[in-house]
């Protein structure tokens, strides 16, 4: 069995929150998450281009930065990223390597995206960073990431989202994020729920961490699109700033190149074929689907249609109801079959709100009928896994 072969042979794993085989098979490698300061992000919504933005700024400011998110678009090798590049085949198939030796020491098979976590932490030793931004996968306090002792933890929107395994409550749910909070850490958070402010400030308390509400006061001009971008900009940006005693490189000047370099894709990304303007975002849960709503609102031209696919386990009605009366028509379609939500069941409750939609399974064939369709601009949503095979597709499409 090849390197990959066999990560890919624990994708049916599944979801076992805890953070014991972790720690066992970091000690076997020799606890390589030591090796590197590390700042770790949690939250709903919005992590991935926070911590995009925040490795962007640490690497303009000369600092070797690993960054670690999830999930990938199109290719695994981008959740590993080095400065701007993906890790490495030869790289990724050593890290592999060493894990499945480690692992066999240990007596432990981990899940999945425990051994994607363990494969970014041996990989940000072997390529001698000296720091790491990890997204949180889910959750917070038993996440595969919360093994490290970060220098900073920030906290993203919270809103409800993987309620079986992280309470049905946004107290309950933000008591789990926070659990990224650890002494020594300087805490940044861009909630404005106070009931979420409350359960965040208790924490950083109970550990003596300054704690910061960060606020987007609109001078950010960050390249991402969208309002609520502007206060991802926004919190990594006040991060940056907070961590200057520790990370002296860090200037007003790289701060400025760090975000104009930022790059984070799918996420209200902007295309044009054929004379169509073309929009992917993952838009995945009602949380998201409530701050992206506004932006396709006000700034995408009419007639507008979605291409739509979501898994089946999402918040499906909250998210429909959200988007749906946007558009003039819908394809529905199924990204991640079985897992998605049957696209016929889409397109028929998309007839229930007067929209008029039609089924198409594939998603590829969804955006092909989408850009034969009469409408000047078509948005791509509801699943990141229907983002990345949009973003395939497009790139596939521009360079014919």
């Amino acid at each position: 069995m090849t390197a990959l072969e066999w990560l890919e042979s624990l994708q049916g794993s599944g979801i076992r929150p805890g953070l014991a085989r972790m720690r066992a098979i970091l000690r076997a490698l020799g606890s390589p998450h030591r090796a590197y300061q590390a700042i770790i992000v949690a939250g709903t919504n919005g992590k991935g281009s926070t911590c995009s933005t925040l490795a962007s700024i640490l690497d303009a400011a000369g600092y070797r930065t690993g960054l670690y998110t999830s999930p990938h678009l199109v290719d695994i090798h981008e959740r590993w990223m080095i400065g701007h590049a993906p890790v490495s085949e030869e790289s990724l198939v050593d890290a592999i390597g060493i894990l499945r030796r480690a692992s066999r020491k240990a007596g432990i098979k981990p899940t999945y995206f425990e051994a994607l976590t363990l494969i970014a932490f041996v990989i940000f030793q072997r390529e001698s960073c000296e720091i790491a931004v990890l997204e949180v996968g889910m959750g917070g306090r038993l996440d595969a990431t919360n093994v490290v002792r970060p220098i900073a933890s920030l906290i993203t929107p919270i809103g409800l989202d993987h309620t079986e395994y992280l309470g049905n409550t946004i107290r309950k749910i933000a008591r789990e994020k926070a659990g990224v909070i650890h002494r020594g850490a300087i805490v940044l958070t861009s909630n404005h729920d106070p009931a979420v402010l409350s359960v965040l400030r208790r924490r950083a308390a109970a550990f003596g961490c300054p704690f910061l509400e960060v606020r987007s006061d609109g001078t950010e001009h960050p390249v991402l699109r969208g309002d609520f971008q502007r206060e991802n900009a926004a919190l990594a940006i006040h991060a940056a700033e907070e961590l200057k005693p520790q990370l002296p490189k860090i200037t007003r000047a790289a701060i400025r190149r760090g975000v104009a370099a930022t790059r984070w894709r799918g996420r209200l990304e902007r295309t044009v074929i054929a004379g169509k303007e073309i929009w992917v975002d993952g838009v995945h849960n009602a949380h998201a689907a409530n701050a992206v709503a506004p932006f396709i609102a006000r700034s995408i031209m009419k007639p507008r249609l979605l291409v739509f696919g979501i898994m089946s386990d999402k918040d499906v009605t909250d998210v429909a109801t959200l988007l749906f009366p946007l558009f003039d028509e819908i394809i529905t379609t199924e990204p991640y079959p079985p897992r998605s939500k049957a696209a016929v069941e889409l397109a028929a409750m998309a007839r229930s709100m007067n929209v008029k939609a039609r089924a198409v399974r594939e998603p590829r064939a969804a955006i092909r009928a989408a850009l034969a369709s009469g409408a000047r601009a078509i948005f791509v949503g509801g699943s990141l896994y229907l983002a990345g095979a949009a973003v395939e597709f497009l790139d596939e499409t521009r360079k014919r």
